[in-house]
């Protein structure tokens, strides 16, 4: 997505974005926007903005305990260097390239869910929870709609 399609499509996230100040890991390849502030809509004042940060699987170690200190670095990179009055949600998605097809598609597809969801696996640093997100707790379709706005 270009900066000027996310200034149409949703004209006070992307001023929202445009004024924060907020760094990327150089591990993740994608940052995917979804929830109230993205396309679904029906934001409030002190709603957050949900982010997915996609991780390269040629980035991420593959053992423990290397793998989960490399996912909070990334999420920790975010959150740090975020300088908004909007909260950050985030979460570090990582698994094959062809499983994280899923963040790459705007609008949920039961058939790529069915393929793809048991291969993607997601880690998080914040609103109670520290670690990674059981598969079985992921509702996908309240994930989508989802929307790219920013890649390596």
């Amino acid at each position: 997505m270009h900066t000027s399609d996310l200034d149409h499509l949703l004209p006070e996230t992307a001023a929202l974005l445009n004024r924060t100040r907020w760094n990327i890991h150089p591990g993740v390849l994608r940052v995917v926007l979804g929830g109230s502030r993205g396309l679904r809509g029906g934001f409030r004042p002190d709603s957050d903005i949900d982010l997915s940060l996609i991780i390269d699987p040629a980035a991420l170690p593959p053992a423990e305990p290397e793998r989960e200190a490399f996912l909070r670095t990334v999420i920790e990179t975010a959150l740090n260097s975020w300088q908004s009055p909007v909260e950050l949600d985030t979460a570090a998605v990582f698994g094959s390239a062809e499983a994280l097809e899923l963040f790459a598609r705007q609008e949920y597809d039961e058939a790529l869910v069915a393929r793809c969801a048991p291969e993607v696996m997601l880690y998080k640093v914040q609103k109670g929870f520290n670690g990674y997100v059981p598969n079985h707790v992921l509702d996908y379709r309240k994930i989508y709609p989802l929307v790219t706005i920013w890649k390596r």
